[in-house]
Formats: C-alpha cells, structure tokens, sequence
C-alpha cells in the first residue's frame, strides 16, 4: 500500500478510495447498520427539539435521534487501525510522524504528541516520565491539581508537598500558584521535617495549573525561574490555554515562559473532539532535561491507548492546522466574548467581573450574580429553565460561561434573554436556603495532614465507612466536592473532624461530592480508610 505524503486524513482518505476487504478490526468494518437499532417512533415521540429541524429532520427527539445514527454509521467508514500506510501513534514513522512535527512547529516546540486519552493522558505521562528521569522525591504541587494530576503521582510513585494557593473568596477557589507561596510552604514543611533541610534535597519538580478552571492565569515565567534555581523541570497543565499561542491578545503560553512539559486539552477550546489533546515538549525542555525530553515519549505507551481513534487523530490535526491557517477562530472567541460581556453587563443585578488583561482568559466569563440574590447553582437551573442555556460551571455567587469561535449572535441574544427574564423577576437579599452554599464555598476548606505517602495509602487495603467512623483514620480515598473540584482529601491524609465536617456540610448543601464511596446517586455518603 502507497504511503501517505499527506495528513491523517489524506492517509484515511487514501485507504477508503482502495474499496479494501477489511479482514481486521474494528469489527464494523467501515459499514452501515442493516437497520435504525429499533428506534421506533413511539420510544422518540413527544418533545421537539428548536433549531434542530433544517439539519436533523423534522426537530423532533426520534428524527434527531435517526439522524445521529446515520451520522455514526457514515463516519465508521474512517474507524480504521494501524494498517499500512497508516502508522502507528506508539511508534510513528510515517504520516502521524509528520503530523506531529508539524504541530511542533506550530506551536514552536522541540516535540508535540497527539492524546486520544485526553489531556489526563499527558499528564500522567508527564509525571512519570519525570519519575523516570529523576527519580522518587517530591514534587510541588498547587491544592487546586485537577483530579489526573493526584493519579499521575500515585502511579508515578512521586509524593506531592501540597501547596496552598491564596484562596479566592469570591471564586469559591484557590488562585494560581505563586513563588511567595511556595517559598513560605517550603520552610514550613522543612522546620516540621515534612522536607529534609535544603531545598535542593529531594524535590524533584513543580507542577503549575494554569489557566484555572475559572480562567485566571499564573506567572508561570517566575515559576519557572524559581525551579531553575531548584534545578528541576516545571510541568504545567495548561489544559485550557490551546489558543494562547496564536494570538497576542490572549495570555502568553507556558511553552514560551520556561516551562518543560506543557499539557494542553485541544477539545476545550478549538474545534477537535473531545478525548484530544497535546503534550509538548519544550525547547527548554531539551535544552535543560534532555533526559526528560527523552523520556516522554515511552511514558505515553504506558498510558495511552494501543487502538487510538483515528477519528480523533484526524479532528485533532484537522483543527490545530485550522488554527495555523486561520485566525478567524480565535478572533471570532475574543469578539464574541468581549460582546457578551458588554450586553451582560447592562442588565440589572449581575456584574462582569472584568480582570486585568493577559491575567485571565477571555473565554472565560465570571458573571457575578450576587446582585440577584442568588446562588451561583440557582442562576444555573433557571438559565436552564428560561432559555436552556447551560454554563460550563458554577460557583457560590457566579457562573462561568464558556465562548468559543463556534459561538453567535443567536447564542448570544439566547444568553442575554435568559439573564433579563431572571433579573427582572429577582428582588436582590440572599435566598436563606442557599446561605449554607455560601458560607461553606466562600471558607478555605481545611487543611489536609499527611501520615503516609500518597501511593502507600492508595495501594494499601482499604474499607468503606460512614463519616462518623471516618474521624481520625487514614484517608485511602480522593475526595471532591464540585465546585470547585479542588480534592478536600487525597490518599495517605488524616480525615480530621474538620474535613469530616466540611464533606457533611458539603452533602447537606446539595454539592456534588465525588469519591470511591460516592460516585454519584448514594443515599449515604461513604469514604474509603485503610484498615488499622
């Protein structure tokens, strides 16, 4: 079979055009269902849904939902595999090769990987790959690490010395990672022999989130300047930040600051599926740690899928070369935003919280709707309620939305509608049901203390038990309240009456708590300790 000059798609596109006998997997071979799966009318009958019928038949939930199977049954013509003429992700020397320097050269990086696991895939890569490289020690991590960060260290083997961001009161939630922060932590968890005298002695990276879930940007550039000092690399999940690199109007990119890994989630923000992602390896990464550089690419196969979706593959290389080719998506997000923001702005009782610029992400918009006297979680169901309008998060007095270059005017005069209809209907006094809300979004959570490793308590026997019986036992458990998703508790940390305390009243708020013993949908909240 011809090999593939072009990209992904090409590659796809070339192998259809040969009409070949697909004696290998996956097992629909490229083809059509004999029939709509047993969708009957009677089991899609009843609501229509608006602005669906020009694309999708008539607008209603059965003719939507044919639509869409058709739809899967069209794009099973490019689910294909590693064949010839192909490549492999694990070992690419052909066209995913290719596909992947030149993403390198967009963003102006020593090497670029494709995720088809998300950008948890690069995370946990990165962390073992730093474990590789440098070894067991410890590592710096912000208290606000997304969920994938807290796996990567168990499976890395790597322990976290937590540190504890100022925390926002407004937001609900730790802002970035600041060096102040650090170096007052450092010297505490050294003066209580958490950390052996002499910084240098066994940290082994830092980890930065940034952009944070809010928006807010860190000084990654100080960051990185204080790990030179430590000699070690910094890792940032910049999951949210794929556009920063292609436009001056947006805050600068980890890649360009000094950091050495830098994680982005490509379906967050640009028009790849969701499950895309990339894991950069910086110029100054191989400059630095060349040993590190070295090393990211075997810590993918230990994570990474070995049957990636090509589909994914190709939405991914479709839309980072969209972004090269085109600005229009990203001007369009700077515009869209920046108009939704001033018709917010004029309705009565919600404000735009408007940072300073390069500081926050502009397709991140806080709106602060404590003027309503209401809680973030009630503006988001009547948003739902009035125009179905659904924002990507919610905190104790504000929602987030989110604007992409996908967004228009329609979206916008949907948007502005919904606040109108809910301002005009709201007196303004906090709602007495949604005090507790508040109180407990707008209080730092407690403090965790740690009594064994992080991986240790992970590994180690554990059994489920009630709240009460939790107090004073060792966490074996990651436990997240939403939002804001920062881990209350992490494997290996004492369950004080106070983290017992902030979990209960977490659960009597109505929060989403997430954990081994409360996936979702219990009665009773349970948590995971390691046996005495």
């Amino acid at each position: 079979m011809d090999k593939a000059n072009g990209g992904i798609l090409e590659a796809i596109a070339r192998y259809i055009s040969y009409d070949p006998v697909r004696m290998h997997m996956p097992g629909h071979k490229g083809r059509s269902s004999s029939k709509h799966l047993g969708h009957e009318d009677e089991a899609y009958g009843g609501p229509r849904v608006p602005g669906w019928g020009s694309a999708l038949g008539d607008g209603s939930i059965c003719q939507i939902a044919r639509a869409l199977e058709d739809a899967l049954d069209r794009v099973k013509a490019m689910d294909v595999t590693e064949i010839p003429g192909l490549d492999n992700l694990h070992y690419p020397s052909e066209v995913i090769q290719q596909v992947q320097r030149n993403m390198a050269d967009v963003f102006g990086t020593a090497a670029t990987y494709c995720l088809v696991n998300g950008a948890t895939s690069g995370i946990l890569a990165s962390l073992i790959a730093l474990r590789m490289t440098m070894g067991p020690g410890v590592v710096i991590v912000p208290r606000n690490a997304h969920r994938s960060i807290i796996s990567g260290l168990i499976l890395s083997g790597l322990d976290p010395l937590f540190i504890y961001p100022e925390y926002d009161q407004d937001l609900g939630g730790y802002l970035p990672l600041k060096v102040s922060d650090v170096e007052m932590q450092l010297a505490e968890a050294t003066s209580q022999g958490r950390l052996r005298p002499g910084r240098r002695a066994n940290i082994r990276g830092i980890v930065a989130v940034s952009p944070t879930y809010t928006g807010v940007c860190g000084d990654i550039r100080s960051i990185c300047q204080y790990a030179g000092e430590l000699n070690v690399p910094v890792i940032v999940d910049e999951a949210h930040g794929t556009l920063f690199r292609f436009s001056d109007r947006l805050p600068p990119s980890a890649i360009e600051t000094g950091a050495s890994l830098v994680i982005h989630g490509a379906h967050k923000t640009t028009q790849a599926f969701t499950q895309t992602g990339l894991l950069h390896v910086t110029l100054s990464c191989v400059k630095t740690f060349p040993a590190l550089a070295a090393n990211v690419e075997e810590a993918l196969r230990l994570v990474q899928s070995t049957s990636p979706s090509y589909i994914l593959l190709a939405s991914l290389e479709r839309a980072i070369a969209g972004l090269k080719q085109d600005a229009s998506w990203v001007e369009s997000m700077i515009q869209s935003a920046h108009l939704m923001k001033q018709e917010l702005s004029k309705i009565k009782g919600i404000r735009v919280r408007t940072p300073e610029e390069g500081k926050w992400d502009p397709g991140k918009i806080l709106i602060d709707v404590s003027g309503l006297g209401l809680s973030g979680p009630q503006v988001q169901q009547l948003l739902w309620e009035k125009a179905r309008v659904v924002p990507e998060m919610t905190g104790p007095d504000y929602v987030v939305l989110m604007v992409t270059g996908a967004d228009n005017n329609h979206d916008l005069e949907r948007v502005a509608g919904a606040f109108c209809e809910i301002s005009e209907s709201c007196r303004g006094g906090r709602v007495a049901s949604q005090a507790g809300v508040w109180e407990l979004l707008t209080r730092e959570p407690p403090r965790g203390e740690a009594v064994i490793s992080l991986s240790q308590a992970f590994y180690a026997p554990a059994r489920e038990c009630s709240l009460d019986q939790a107090v004073g036992k060792i966490s074996g458990d990651t436990v997240l309240i939403y939002p804001p998703g920062s881990p209350v508790v992490v494997p290996g940390e004492r369950m004080t009456a106070e983290v017992v305390g902030y979990i209960r009243q977490a659960v009597e708020c109505g929060l989403d708590v997430l954990g081994r013993g409360h996936s979702g949908g219990e009665k009773e909240l349970k948590v995971f300790c390691i046996e005495d």
